[in-house]
């Protein structure tokens, strides 16, 4: 359940400069556009029943922080996520309408180019952009868990690398650039620093719940350790553990009972059904 919108203080500080330069009014209303696209997000994860814990809004778009960890079904992930972008579409449909028979003069432009900007700025393929999240979703589709999230930071952190280039040779004085910049360069520290606390809650959230996914035998020599077959774990997939030269079949839930419960993490997998 939703429980509060916060202001990240990059916001506060953008609020203080636009008062300062005069130009709060344009604050507001980019301040009204973040909103919008981050409730789309938020609401399309209510409408799913994913737990969500709060918005916190910045200058550039925001960040719907959801208590879900990589086990979602990929559609639901994949609407979520771009329920904050399409927001624009009939925002800048309706202002369109609104100008057109005389109901918004003034702002029409300054509003049209708030959201062409938070749009597109918010699909580039940085960490944790609504693009970055969907070039995460891409990799989950094709490499496990554990290595998708270190593939996704890597190629976040190109991107990242690029777009400081670039401010640095077009922008070198946009301020507000700069704070965004120290924003995502922080977000990917942090996220590289609890990577294996985000790898162990997606382990986790499958032990607590019955997972439900695509059925899909994994086959593994008996002397694998057990972190080591859980390595190879998939978003969207149920597997059942097909031990190698034992004739033996069982389900994930064994392993993620070893791993969680009997703290039997380097065990070799065979050692499990002597």
């Amino acid at each position: 359940m939703l429980k509060m919108v916060t202001i990240h203080p990059l916001f506060w500080m953008t609020i203080g400069l636009s008062i300062l330069t005069g130009r709060f009014r344009e604050m507001l209303l980019l301040f009204l556009v973040v909103l919008i696209h981050e409730g789309g997000h938020a609401a399309a994860a209510l409408y799913f029943r994913w737990r969500v814990k709060e918005i916190v809004l910045l200058p550039f778009g925001g960040v719907a922080v959801v208590d879900e960890h990589g086990n979602r079904p990929v559609k639901e992930e994949f609407i979520v996520i771009l329920a904050g972008p399409l927001q624009h579409v009939w925002m800048i449909g309706l202002a369109m309408y609104l100008h057109r028979i005389g109901m918004m003069d003034d702002m029409y432009s300054l509003f049209i180019l708030h959201n062409i900007m938070v749009l597109l700025f918010n699909l580039l393929p940085i960490w944790p952009l609504d693009g970055g999240k969907l070039l995460f979703l891409l990799i989950t589709l094709f490499y496990p868990f554990k290595a998708a999230h270190r593939l996704m930071l890597r190629t976040s952190i190109i991107f990242l690398f690029i777009m400081i280039v670039m401010t640095f040779y077009f922008f070198p004085f946009h301020l507000n650039l700069w704070m965004v910049i120290v924003f995502l360069c922080t977000a990917h520290f942090k996220e590289w620093k609890h990577h294996p606390y985000i790898y162990l809650r997606f382990l986790l959230e499958r032990y607590s719940k019955s997972y439900v996914g695509k059925k899909e035998t994994l086959s593994v020599l008996p002397d694998m350790k057990v972190n080591e077959v859980l390595s190879k774990f998939s978003r969207g997939k149920h597997y059942q553990i097909l031990v190698q030269n034992m004739d033996i079949i069982a389900d994930e839930h064994l392993l993620l009972e070893a791993y969680f419960k009997n703290n039997q993490v380097g065990c070799a997998v065979g050692s499990l059904f002597r």
